[in-house]
């Protein structure tokens, strides 16, 4: 049987159950039942396609599923195809033919790659992706990388936008779409800027890998239509994907949040940005990652938007074997999330996502009545029809009614034995096996789709031109098997999108990008999801009078910096065992800005890092929720934040266009805040008050523009300390208040290394000071600094180790201090050798020792009872009566299999040791210093034996309780880990 004409049948059959094409005459070259005229659109424009084979295993020749966060995979075979219009007849030309030379003497041709095809807005350029052949005498790290591909048809020339080979292969290059000013915009490994931070922190220049340590991080990046001027975009530390432009002039694309890769932050959502790198936020999603078919994973891949505003993407899980998905259209203008209005369409109920095709599609991986689509390109007519690499929905079998199962035995749709006739095989007769090559293809139907024993075929993508309106479509490239044909593009005229000029280099930002920093505004950190959750309110809180400043609880922000990894090749250490007990990400600490008392805060961010923030309490413990987003500004950019949110809320958040107004209204008139003054401090011996704020500034803002230069409003914004600082700089004591207590946490004070590093840092900040904390380094030391400290008694020794250690003065083993034997000596620790006895002590469940009173060496406590006033060890068994039940026994001495007493030479009971197997639990806890208050109180109350209050300065305490909210990594630098 002919397997071809079995798949022609199915198309035809297929096509005749939309209504698209008259199969009972078999015309597939566009004629339809409804007798519509010719298009003209799609006569007049020529279309541009990608025409590839199946991808498969090598080795194995299985179905290879596509997989949205592989961006650089390899799938060679792939060809680029222009036709002068979308008709089957219609002329064919393969613009890729001869770049990587031609056919050997076996007629074999170079196997590239292609991909990722864009238009320009006149429609007479196309940018793609391609890929050169793989070098069979190169290692993998020496293969071709994705380039930056162009063709101009008024010209008829094809080049690559990076003429150097040496510039070209720096980075893989994908996913490219123009600018309105010309420029491209696309994702790639480069991390130009990223490695020029590298290198400013002492480290080598890499392309950081993703939170999963998977593979190097795709990020946006701009650059000029002849490769020059490359610039990055965004900073986030997994994937950003798919970049497209809007009718605004924002670009929309695919972002990766993995935060720490600690799960439950596993998303990908839309996001959009400015062509400068200016206000990446989240657009549409990031709630609403189960959209699929049975609430199942839908991906909102290939982001498109259409002439109604709608953005069109392909929803499909991230890994699928059916290589598509659905088309679905999201009105990201009005919703954030399935459900969630936003902007000026608050209080609509959505949902935001409908579906752009005529009959069910599924994600889910069951059989999908109306197959798949790879990819859709829209059609600027405004009739709402694609340019689809669509494949149906079709399965293996031998016959019509006759199909196979897996391996290859006839059956019927009931998953019956049928011979090949397709009649019921008698009881007892073998079930008939046919060879690969006598399996044809069959659409589905309702039976087929019901059959859990049918097998679905592989997909077979053709170009159709797809109407949903009116449930027609009109084949352009019919498909083959073992075949696919994508991502088809329409060389069409279309209205550029609205051109963004940068404000960057505006003057009152010239102060700004000289520092090499941007500026966050956060209107109130009491905001939460537009909540005010301040002591009294935030009108009151603000007001000295009513909440004094000791009382307010949030008192400064922590700023955060992310940690690159490199990959294997550039070092290759341990990061399980670098990242600590808690398993959450190096960090770096930025510094520390004073939240004001009305909540707000305005402070100065390195440009181009990815940050994320805590608001920490006057011990600089945190106590707000892990903020688990990344956050980057450029150099000279001001960022508006209303305030804070909870982790699952679906408020609008991180996009000042869509998200709630701020519930702090800021000063209500033209005159200083309720008893409170700010001071010209320029002249200390007779400070005067400065001019009143406007009317709705926060105090932060206000703040800043007292303090800012005669040109900018902005650059007087707090500078960030690596140091707690707080003098109290708002009270007015004119009415008769007193100003609170100064807070002065310093590294200055430590009695241990700083961990700054750079030492000019802990007296004057700039954007490239970091915090890093390494265990052995800045923790472990504060236990063995020395203590001699006099408390009337004479000078004493206070030194932690001195008691926390199990070892006395004499070198004689003894317990540790304290009830739970902490030890805190810096020796390699028997329960986890990676790591100092400290650290496992503080981290992980160590065993409970006792001092053997005969050896005098410690040992794990063993269990013991009185028999007769007499301490008797004994041991407890199970044990097996002759009916099989077993006992658990207290034995004084161990039974033999007959269970008799075992007896020693004199005839007396053995005596058994057992450990009772206990342990302490963990003093710390990692990512929250406020839930290690065991260690903590230790320090705030008075204790039973030893007095602990004073023994550890403020600064020390502070840099645990930095290092414990970060994480309690052991190492925050991977250069500064041991290689593995």
């Amino acid at each position: 049987m002919n397997k071809y004409w079995l798949y022609t049948f199915t198309s035809a059959c297929v096509l005749a159950a939309l209504g698209g094409c008259d199969a009972s005459n078999g015309d597939l070259q566009g004629g339809s039942s409804s007798g519509q005229d010719p298009d003209p659109v799609v006569v007049d424009f020529p279309i541009a396609y990608v025409e590839r084979p199946l991808p498969r295993d090598d080795e194995s020749g299985m179905l290879l599923a596509d997989n949205v966060l592989d961006p650089a995979a390899f799938k060679p075979g792939a060809k680029l195809i222009i036709k002068d219009r979308a008709a089957v007849a219609a002329s064919e030309i393969v613009l890729t033919a001869g770049v990587f030379g031609s056919a050997n003497t076996d007629g074999d041709e170079p196997l590239y790659d292609v991909k990722d095809l864009e238009t320009s807005d006149d429609g007479l350029k196309l940018i793609f992706a391609m890929r050169a052949p793989a070098d069979e005498d190169a290692d993998e790290d020496e293969q071709p990388t994705w380039n930056i591909w162009e063709y101009d048809r008024e010209t008829d020339v094809l080049r690559r936008i990076i003429q150097s080979d040496i510039a070209a292969e720096a980075g893989e290059d994908v996913a490219p779409y123009y600018l309105p000013d010309g420029r491209i915009v696309f994702s790639s490994t480069r991390q130009r800027r990223s490695k020029a931070i590298l290198l400013d922190e002492n480290k080598p220049q890499f392309a950081a890998l993703t939170e999963d340590r998977e593979q190097e991080a795709f990020l946006l990046h701009v650059m000029d239509d002849d490769g020059a001027n490359i610039e990055q975009l965004t900073f986030n530390q997994s994937h950003d994907l798919h970049p497209t432009v809007l009718d605004n002039g924002q670009i929309l694309f695919l972002r990766w949040d993995n935060f720490d890769n600690r799960g439950g932050m596993d998303r990908l959502s839309l996001y959009t940005i400015n062509p400068d790198g200016t206000n990446p936020a989240l657009a549409y999603g990031y709630h609403s990652q189960l959209t699929g078919t049975n609430s199942t994973e839908g991906v909102f891949n290939q982001p498109r938007q259409l002439q109604n505003g709608k953005v069109l993407v392909n929803l499909r899980p991230r890994e699928f074997d059916q290589l598509g998905g659905d088309l679905v259209e999201i009105d990201i203008d009005g919703y954030t999330d399935l459900t969630q209005a936003a902007g000026s369409n608050m209080g609509g109920v959505g949902p935001a996502q409908e579906v752009a095709t005529n009959a069910p599609v599924h994600t889910d991986g069951t059989p999908s009545p109306h197959g798949f689509f790879s990819s859709a390109y829209p059609m600027a007519d405004n009739t709402g029809r694609y340019l689809v690499s669509w494949s149906p929905c079709v399965v293996r079998g031998y016959r019509f009614g006759t199909y196979v199962n897996a391996s290859l035995q006839l059956i019927d749709v009931a998953g019956d034995f049928v011979n090949r006739d397709g009649e019921l095989l008698a009881e007892g007769q073998t079930a008939i096996t046919i060879e690969e090559d006598e399996v044809g293809t069959f659409p589905c139907n309702d039976r087929t789709l019901a059959s859990t024993a049918v097998v679905l075929a592989e997909p077979m993508y053709g170009l159709w031109v797809y109407d949903p309106v009116i449930a027609t479509q009109s084949p352009v490239d019919l498909a083959t098997p073992n075949r696919m044909v994508t991502e088809a593009v329409i060389m069409e005229p279309v209205t550029p999108a609205t051109h963004l000029e940068t404000t960057l280099r505006d003057q009152d930002r010239a102060a700004l990008v000289e520092q090499d920093v941007g500026v966050v505004h956060i209107h109130s950190v009491y905001d939460l999801d537009g909540e005010d959750t301040s002591p009294a309110g935030i009108i009151a809180t603000a007001d000295p009078m009513q909440v004094a400043p000791d009382e307010r609880p949030a008192r400064f922000l922590r700023i955060l910096k992310a940690v690159s990894l490199p990959d294997d090749d550039v070092f290759d250490f341990n990061l399980g065992v670098a990242d600590g007990a808690g398993n959450f990400r190096m960090k770096d600490i930025l510094g520390y800005v004073p939240v004001e008392p009305d909540g707000s805060a305005m402070f100065k961010v390195p440009a181009d890092v990815a940050v994320t923030f805590s608001v920490v309490n006057a011990e600089g413990k945190r106590i707000s929720e892990r903020h688990q987003n990344w956050f980057t500004v450029r150099a000279g950019e001001v960022r508006q934040c209303t305030g804070c949110h909870v982790r699952d809320s679906e408020v609008p958040h991180g996009n000042a266009a869509k998200g709630l107004d701020s519930i702090n209204m800021g000063a209500l008139s033209s005159s200083h805040f309720p008893n409170t003054v700010l001071l010209d401090t320029l002249d200390p011996m007779n400070p005067l008050p400065q001019l009143p704020p406007n009317v709705g500034e926060t105090m932060a803002a206000y703040y800043a523009r007292i303090n800012s230069s005669s040109s900018s409003t902005v650059d007087g914004a707090r500078t960030p300390s690596v140091n707690i600082y707080f003098e109290d700089e708002w009270t007015d004591e004119t009415t008769g208040l007193t100003k609170a207590d100064i807070i002065d946490f310093s590294y200055n004070d430590l009695n241990s290394p700083a961990p700054t590093t750079n030492s000019a840092c802990i007296n004057n900040w700039n954007s490239l000071c970091r915090v890093v904390i390494n265990y052995e380094d800045h923790i472990h030391p504060i236990w063995e600094a020395s203590r001699m400290i006099d408390r009337g008694m004479g000078e004493e020794n206070f030194t932690c180790t001195t008691c926390h250690s199990a070892v006395d003065e004499a070198g004689l083993q003894k317990l540790p201090a304290g009830e739970r034997q902490l030890e805190l000596t810096g020796e390699l620790s028997q329960v986890n050798n990676n790591y100092m006895v400290s650290y496992a002590e503080l981290f992980l469940a160590s065993p409970v020792y006792e001092l053997n009173p005969e050896t005098g060496i410690l040992q794990p406590e063993t269990e013991h009872k009185q028999v007769d006033g007499v301490f008797v060890y004994y041991a407890r068994q199970t044990i097996v009566d002759e009916d099989g039940n077993e006992e658990v026994i207290d034995i004084e001495a161990p039974l033999d299999t007959e269970f008799e007493l075992v007896l020693d030479e004199e005839g007396q009971p053995i005596p058994v040791i057992v450990n009772t197997d206990r342990t302490f639990g963990r003093i710390m806890v990692p990512g929250r210093a406020l839930s290690s208050q065991v260690f903590f109180n230790t320090f705030s109350q008075a204790g039973a034996t030893v007095d602990h209050r004073g023994l550890l300065s403020g600064a020390e305490l502070k840099l645990i309780s930095e290092w414990l909210d970060i994480g309690a990594q052991y190492y925050s630098n991977p250069f500064d880990a041991p290689p593995d």
